[in-house]
């Protein structure tokens, strides 16, 4: 395992450019081609953003938490303390966790690169290049 001291570009700074939405080896926000779409690589860095098949689909898994946690507890909690009713939590849960993940697909398609290049840094063209001299 490599060293944060030894990367140019450490986690921490991945993963604040990644919370962001942007690039993690740049820093530059370049990264979507469309709200849908990453760009095949990064608009200014040129880092490639293609991996295998199947990578981006984590989203859903980000998009998953992120509802329960922001939209189904809170509305439980409305639920039990009877703020609201049964039938207007189930309606404000599914458009409500719709519309929030629809917001979000942007944002998720940037935190799945950033956990990526979390877990290995060394991968980002930035750190390739702080281990070999020019």
């Amino acid at each position: 395992m490599i060293s944060d001291n030894s990367l140019v570009v450490t986690r921490i700074d991945i993963l604040r450019r990644g919370l962001l939405g942007c690039c993690p080896n740049c820093g530059q926000r370049s990264l979507l081609q469309s709200w849908f779409r990453l760009r095949p690589s990064c608009g200014t860095c040129e880092m490639t953003l293609a991996k295998s098949s199947g990578f981006y689909s984590g989203t859903t898994s980000i998009g998953y938490v992120a509802s329960i946690l922001f939209i189904i507890l809170p509305l439980c909690f409305l639920v039990t303390f009877k703020i609201v009713s049964v039938t207007t939590a189930i309606l404000l849960g599914i458009f409500g966790t719709f519309l929030f993940m629809l917001g979000l697909y942007p944002l998720m398609l940037c935190w799945m690169v950033m956990a990526y290049f979390v877990a290995l840094p060394e991968e980002l063209p930035a750190n390739q290049t702080s281990t070999h001299p020019r």
